[in-house]
């Protein structure tokens, strides 16, 4: 859900968003070279998809998984059966949601139907099948994934597409004019309070047929006529990208002393509906209705005021998948917290200690970020530095660990060899953030002239920081115009009070040293301690807002996405490994033709050597 943004009055308003929750992806399957099971025809294909849980090891037959699925692992849904085809391009598309900061773990299975309408899978032939996240999938060339089938030639090719519609956003503006509050005989001490309207945006749960609140606007303090500020949110969010499912316009009554505020009125419509009053090219005027109850039972509707629609227009903004589809590298940066507020070095209770039968927190949170960014990096760009540590006696801000990593097991791979198998490594006292982020700024900044990129920093921390205010003015600096996220997450049971402080001061908005608020969010706070050292929930959470964060950056700058980058011809890529096994062969065929009529061999067998003309 969308955080709220707190100031002053205002703690009740939720701030605008680009991105939707999640993005609709249409999956395509086709396959090729598809083996014979049956001997006077081709097979009756068809696919099964299933999705697995985080964490889940299917079991993997002769490189493939096994025929049937295992109790933990979700049918998604079948094709339909492609009738004597040995390269079928299946016609079902399964419709899935892409989740930036989740890895999402799908199986494929290929079957042969021999059993017509049976639907137990263990009447058919398995002819193969395969794994792959769907993070793998969007991040590669041309959103395409090639993956064997089986031992021979046959292979599949699987096409992830987006969904357009999850890239419109709605932009709005309302004002009210001769609001009327409702008049209360019996709570007296409200009758010299003034009117404090803000409105909610509600949507229809179709299951229930409740109002489910999605939105709140800003709090205009003191007047019946509010103008509210520009605001824009995805129609996923809204209606579910459905233009004509209905919405609601609440207007409420702020209590500032109080949880509970006084309903103004109401106003029922739809985003289609609206689109098409304010292309009119006048100021469409709703009438705002409140429910008031007869005396003698039932209710009816009053008029309590108007609302005029100043905006409403439906925009596409460009998703976090089409820049990356275009070649933009998202690289990850990590800051490692080597001070002594990790405890003693060597000893159990040291935050760096690792077992051989279990990983600490730096170890689970390196590994689970490496395996989900892997996905979007393009080249390698990625790096490890340390802060904090006494390097040759020297107490330096920071400390390059290894450049120009590829993520993934790499970046786990550097920390135990500089950190936890370093006989050498000292702990430093002194945590200072800013060294790190100058650095992270300087590096995408400079990258972002040659390429399109944008940059993570995640900086693993027990709690302690030296350097407050000085890193907040500088992260400030950064939000402005530096493509750059920066993920803090929290090791430990430790205290992150004064850690959190980079995120937003106790107005809601993080203001530099001269009060000025951020340009935008790019800081999140997350700590192993709020979920109980689960690995995969905290980095889910910690990259969360990463897509908004990245989404906003080149918008407000104007950058759009580059062309996508076109898939790999997997066609001439098999045919070329097709041919290199049949030349492999026929050098072994050859080979053992040459050992069997070679002289040597005859006489190992007793025989009588064979004469070689010299004509």
């Amino acid at each position: 859900m969308v955080k709220l943004r707190t100031k002053d009055f205002n703690k009740y308003a939720w701030s605008s968003r680009l991105t939707a929750p999640v993005i609709k992806v249409d999956l395509i399957i086709q396959c090729k070279d598809l083996p014979k099971k049956d001997l006077l025809s081709q097979a009756d294909s068809f696919c099964v998809l299933w999705k697995v849980p985080n964490g889940y090891n299917p079991t993997i037959v002769k490189g493939m998984p096994s025929k049937l699925p295992g109790r933990q692992e979700t049918e998604m849904g079948r094709t339909e059966v492609a009738r004597a085809c040995m390269d079928p391009t299946f016609k079902h598309k399964f419709r899935l949601e892409f989740s930036f900061h989740e890895e999402q773990t799908f199986i494929i299975r290929v079957y042969d139907e021999d059993l017509r309408y049976a639907t137990d899978l263990k009447e058919h032939d398995y002819l193969g099948g395969c794994i792959f996240s769907l993070g793998q999938l969007m991040g590669s060339k041309g959103c395409t994934l090639a993956k064997k089938l089986a031992r021979g030639n046959s292979y599949m090719i699987i096409f992830g597409d987006e969904i357009i519609e999850t890239r419109e956003v709605l932009e709005f503006r309302f004002s009210c004019q001769d609001l009327k509050q409702e008049k209360k005989l019996v709570d007296r001490s409200k009758v010299l309070d003034k009117c404090n309207p803000y409105f909610r945006l509600e949507r229809l749960n179709r299951e229930d047929q409740s109002w489910e609140v999605v939105w709140k606007s800003e709090v205009i303090k003191d007047t019946l006529n509010p103008t509210w500020m520009e605001a824009r949110l995805p129609l996923q969010l809204l209606c579910n990208d459905q233009k004509d499912n209905p919405l609601k316009i609440t207007i409420w009554d702020y209590e500032k002393h109080s949880s509970s505020h006084d309903l103004m009125g109401f106003v029922e419509s739809t985003i289609a509906e609206l689109v098409t009053k304010v292309k009119e090219k006048t100021i469409p005027v709703l009438q705002v209705k409140r429910e008031r109850r007869k005396l003698f039972g039932g209710s009816k509707l009053i008029n309590v005021g108007l609302l005029k629609v100043l905006k409403v227009s439906v925009v596409n903004i460009p998703s976090v998948l089409q820049y990356l589809s275009g070649g933009c590298s998202l690289d990850v940066m990590i800051g490692i917290d080597c001070t002594i507020a990790n405890g003693e070095m060597g000893t159990d209770k040291c935050l760096h200690y690792a077992a051989s039968h279990y990983l600490n927190d730096f170890q689970a949170g390196i590994q689970k970020l490496g395996t989900i960014m892997e996905n979007f990096s393009r080249g390698k760009h990625s790096s490890v530095w340390g802060y904090g540590a006494e390097i040759e006696d020297d107490n330096k801000g920071i400390h390059l660990m290894a450049d120009h990593l590829c993520l993934g097991k790499e970046l786990l791979y550097v920390y135990d060899k500089k950190v936890v198998e370093n006989p050498d490594f000292v702990l430093g006292e002194t945590a200072n953030f800013h060294p790190l982020i100058q650095a992270a700024i300087f590096r995408t900044i400079r990258a972002s002239k040659r390429r399109q990129c944008y940059a993570v920093l995640c900086i693993f921390t027990a709690g302690k920081i030296d350097d407050l205010a000085r890193t907040i003015d500088l992260i400030c600096t950064a939000a402005e115009d530096a493509p750059l996220s920066i993920v803090i997450i929290g090791v430990g049971n430790r205290d992150f009070t004064a850690v959190k402080k980079l995120v937003a001061d106790e107005s809601g908005r993080l203001r530099d040293s001269r009060g000025i608020p951020i340009a935008r969010d790019i800081v999140t706070f997350v700590s192993f301690k709020q979920f109980a050292g689960n690995a995969t929930e905290v980095i889910s959470e910690a990259l969360k807002d990463v897509p908004e964060q990245f989404v906003t950056h080149f918008a407000s700058n104007g950058t759009k996405p580059l062309p996508p980058v076109p898939a790999p011809d997997f066609d001439a890529f098999a045919a070329a490994a097709s041919m290199h096994r049949k030349t492999k062969k026929s050098r072994k065929g050859h080979k053992s033709r040459s050992r069997s009529t070679s002289p040597m061999n005859d006489e190992s067998k007793g025989r009588k050597p064979r004469r070689v003309s010299n004509e």
